[in-house]
C-alpha cells in the first residue's frame, strides 16, 4: 500500500464515518421523539427513572454512543491530517480499529427496534454486527503489533483483507441468541466466555508484542506505543461491555488517552 493510497483509504474512511455518525444521530433523535410524542419509554423496555452510577442503564449506553459519535469521526481525521507525509503501515490497522467501532451503535437501537417492530432478522444482524466489530477491533490492533512498521505496502494490503475475511467469516459461524438482551444491552452468542476470555488475552498479548519490539529495537517509543494501544483497547472492551456509568466513563478515558499517547509516540516513530 503506497503512501497515496493509504491516504486516499483514510480520507474515504473518514468521510464515511462522519457520515455514518451523522446518520445514527439523527435517526435516534427521530426515534426518540417519535417515542416521546407517543407511547412511554417504559413499553420500550427502557427505564429513564433514577440513573444509578452503579446499574446497568439505558442511558449509559446512549452517552457511550454520542462519545463514539464524535470520537470516531474525530480521531479518523486527525490520523489523516497527521500522518499524511508518514508512511506508517500502522495507521491502515487504526482505520479497521475505528471501523470496528461502527457496530457499536446497534445498542442504541436493540431494545426500541426489538419492541417496536419485533424485527428477529434485525437482532441477529445486530448480533453479528457487534461481534464483527468487536473481533475486527482487537484483532487489527493485535496484528500492527506482529508487524513491523518496516512492513512492505503489499504485506498491508494483503493483512487488511484477511483481517476482513477472518472476522466476517467468524461473525457468521458464532450462534447468535436472539432471545436474550443481556444488561448491556447487545444479543447474547454462542461460548460467551470462551470469546471474551480471548479479548482479553489478545489485548494482553498485543501490549506484550510491542514490548518485545521495544527490547529487539532498543527503543523506548515501542514502549509507550505498546502502553497506548493497550489503554485504547482496554478502554474499547470496558466501553463496549458495561452499561454502568461510572465503569463506561473509565473506558471512554482509557480509550481518549490510550489514543492519544498511541498516535504520539507512532508519530515519533517517524520523526
Amino acid at each position: 500500500m503506497t503512501l497515496k493510497t493509504r491516504n486516499r483509504y483514510t480520507l474515504t474512511f473518514s468521510f464515511f464515518f462522519l457520515f455514518v455518525s451523522a446518520v445514527i444521530t439523527l435517526y435516534f433523535i427521530y426515534k426518540i421523539n417519535s417515542i416521546v410524542n407517543g407511547d412511554s419509554f417504559i413499553n420500550y423496555g427502557i427505564s429513564l427513572d433514577k440513573p444509578s452510577l452503579l446499574e446497568p442503564h439505558y442511558i449509559t449506553i446512549v452517552l457511550a454512543s454520542l462519545f463514539l459519535v464524535l470520537y470516531i469521526p474525530a480521531v479518523s481525521f486527525y490520523i489523516y491530517a497527521r500522518f499524511e507525509k508518514t508512511p506508517s503501515s500502522e495507521v491502515a490497522y487504526l482505520v479497521l480499529f475505528l471501523l470496528g467501532c461502527v457496530p457499536e451503535f446497534a445498542r442504541l437501537f436493540i431494545p426500541i427496534e426489538t419492541v417496536e417492530n419485533n424485527l428477529p432478522s434485525f437482532l441477529v444482524i445486530a448480533g453479528r454486527a457487534l461481534f464483527w466489530g468487536r473481533t475486527l477491533s482487537i484483532v487489527s490492533l493485535f496484528t500492527a503489533s506482529i508487524f513491523s512498521t518496516k512492513s512492505k505496502g503489499l504485506e498491508t494490503e494483503q493483512n487488511i483483507i484477511v483481517l476482513l475475511v477472518f472476522s466476517l467469516a467468524l461473525a457468521n459461524i458464532v450462534p447468535v441468541n436472539t432471545t436474550k438482551i443481556t444488561s448491556t444491552f447487545s444479543i447474547g452468542i454462542g461460548w460467551s466466555n470462551f470469546v471474551n476470555f480471548t479479548y482479553i488475552v489478545t489485548i494482553i498479548l498485543t501490549a506484550a508484542s510491542y514490548a518485545v519490539n521495544a527490547k529487539l529495537n532498543e527503543n523506548p517509543l515501542y514502549l509507550r506505543l505498546g502502553l497506548g494501544i493497550f489503554c485504547m483497547e482496554a478502554g474499547y472492551y470496558i466501553l463496549n461491555a458495561s452499561a454502568v456509568l461510572i465503569v463506561s466513563a473509565i473506558g471512554a478515558v482509557l480509550l481518549t488517552a490510550g489514543t492519544l499517547r498511541a498516535l504520539s509516540a507512532l508519530h515519533k516513530l517517524y520523526t
